[in-house]
């Protein structure tokens, strides 16, 4: 029987639209999509999603990041288009690396779960010209251990949304306190699989706030340059993030701005103030390689759903402005590893920062408290539900140098040393090998104290050294290490090592175990490594 033309074409526009509205298959919607955003994803649930997407394309090339320390097989994933199956056919390619991490901290997230949506969308979705000029490197699931030992209540300021959430450490370690030091197995796996390997252009670290009552979705910040290069840095500031921020309000009507956190018991808020400097944050190491990083905050009172869908906008316009700006991120970054390598010798760089206000101030977005007076008669303020914008606030969110040291032209140190030879090598560091006995015009710098932090930093009482450089000639020995400083880690290499960096080895008490005897011995001992001019 033949049917009439006009219910043909009726069923043909029914089945196109289908075809068109139902792209996926179940398997490869989210557990937290598919629980009404009560629950988050388990790694398994993560993997499983992803098998669902490598199974339908042929775009997608997987590694292994690594196994962690409870046997979770945490992947590495890579998109491209035409695809690429090892970082020298992606080097070939002339496009862009950008890397997008979730879950540092186990309980965060809302990253691990727009990873995979965004995935699934640049596959089968609308967002597949994001390959056109830049291959996807994502680990959605960073801490695995973390994450998957979930319970009632870990993330408080999240408001039981979702109730189950894993725990912000991997085995008492904070993982982004770790970008220096690298003791966590997770750390040496991102520096070996990722960053060394894959070298992106861009790093994106999807994180959810502690809970300051701001008014934003989504707040950000560049990576902080300290003793970096500082182009990279300040084109992320000044140009590519406010180009997003207004992206994402035409586009999607919400608000994203400058992350920090203001003391609501001086209101109206004056200032508004950043997280630290220090390289040991992995965003802010990128800045020490010459690499563009960025830190997302989504807003922890937010619902889950709306956490998530903060933090996928804010990904797709990176990429969306990345992919149209390849070029011109590639020619800023080979220009910052030129710079890095040709510097000169002896000049003075930053090796300890303070934190200072961004010449323009911002209005800032918050909820408004509200003071009262306690039956004790002190002044105290309870949070209303109004939003309100405060004018020509202090924007804390830049910093400057209160104490420098000179660049050399390498760092040497003795054979005995193979300790700290093989934790710059896992930064991706050379090191070389003194073929014969060599003399050395330079600097020691003789240690007179020993301070220490007054609190624990992952399982670490932080080594504060005092003392004074002096001029001297040293003679090494064949087979002694040497750091020559004319490469693009090079500002990566003077903070790891110079003794009196806040955020260096010697700080992570890389030392201690040499110098602590001999300083109580003698009253005084030099640091291990010369810096040779």
């Amino acid at each position: 029987m033949k049917l009439p033309l006009l219910l043909c074409l009726l069923i043909t526009a029914t089945q196109s639209f289908a075809a068109e509205e139902v792209p996926f298959s179940a398997a490869m919607i989210t557990a937290a999509e598919r629980s009404n955003y009560e629950r988050t994803s388990t790694l398994d649930e993560v993997i499983a999603v992803i098998d669902a997407l490598d199974a339908e394309t042929d775009l997608m090339h997987r590694e292994r990041l690594l196994l962690t320390r409870e046997g979770r097989d945490v992947p590495v994933v890579v998109l491209a288009n035409p695809p690429v199956s090892s970082p020298d056919e992606a080097r070939n390619s002339g496009k862009l690396v950008v890397y997008v991490q979730g879950n540092i901290h186990g309980g965060e997230v809302e990253g691990k779960e727009a990873s995979l949506i965004l995935m699934r969308d640049v596959l089968f979705g609308d967002k597949q010209h994001l390959l056109d000029n830049q291959i996807l490197v994502f680990v959605p699931v960073y801490n695995a251990d973390g994450n998957d030992a979930m319970a009632e209540n870990t993330r408080p300021n999240q408001e039981l949304s979702p109730v189950m959430t894993g725990v912000r450490t991997a085995h008492g370690l904070d993982l982004n306190r770790d970008g220096m030091i690298a003791e966590a197995d997770e750390t040496r796996a991102l520096y070996a699989r990722v960053i060394n390997r894959w070298d992106p252009a861009l790093l994106i670290d999807l994180h959810t706030t502690n809970g300051t009552w701001h008014g934003y979705s989504l707040t950000y910040a560049p990576s902080y340059h300290t003793a970096g290069i500082p182009e990279p840095s300040d084109f992320t500031a000044d140009v590519m993030l406010p180009a997003i921020q207004e992206s994402v309000k035409e586009k999607f009507d919400l608000d994203f701005n400058w992350y920090g956190g203001f003391d609501y018991r001086d209101w109206p808020p004056k200032e508004l103030r950043t997280f630290h400097h220090a390289p040991r944050y992995l965003t802010n190491n990128m800045a020490l390689r010459n690499r563009l990083a960025i830190l997302s905050e989504t807003f922890s009172h937010d619902r889950f759903y709306k956490r998530v869908h903060a933090a996928n906008v804010f990904v797709e316009e990176i990429l969306e402005y990345s992919n149209a700006n390849a070029s011109a991120i590639r020619s800023l970054i080979a220009s910052a590893d030129t710079a890095a390598a040709q510097q000169q010798v002896g000049h003075d760089k930053g090796v300890q920062f303070e934190m200072i206000a961004r010449d323009e101030p911002l209005d800032l977005l918050s909820y408004r408290y509200i003071p009262y007076r306690t039956d004790e008669g002190e002044i105290d303020y309870v949070r209303s539900s109004e939003m309100v914008t405060t004018p020509g606030v202090a924007n804390f969110n830049a910093f400057r140098p209160v104490h420098t040291a000179r660049f050399p032209s390498a760092y040497i140190f003795s054979s005995a040393f193979t300790g700290l030879a093989a934790k710059l090598r896992e930064h991706g560091i050379r090191v070389d090998v003194l073929e014969a006995d060599s003399s050395f015009n330079g600097e020691v710098f003789a240690i007179t104290a020993i301070g220490k932090q007054s609190f624990v930093q992952n399982e670490h009482r932080n080594s504060l050294l005092e003392g004074s450089f002096r001029e001297d000639t040293r003679t090494f020995s064949r087979g002694d290490f040497i750091v020559p400083t004319d490469t693009r880690l090079a500002n990566l290499i003077f903070y790891l090592l110079e003794p009196e960096a806040d955020d260096g080895l010697a700080y992570w008490n890389l030392f201690d175990d040499y110098l602590e005897p001999a300083l109580a011995r003698d009253g005084e001992v030099e640091y291990p490594v010369f810096k040779a001019f």
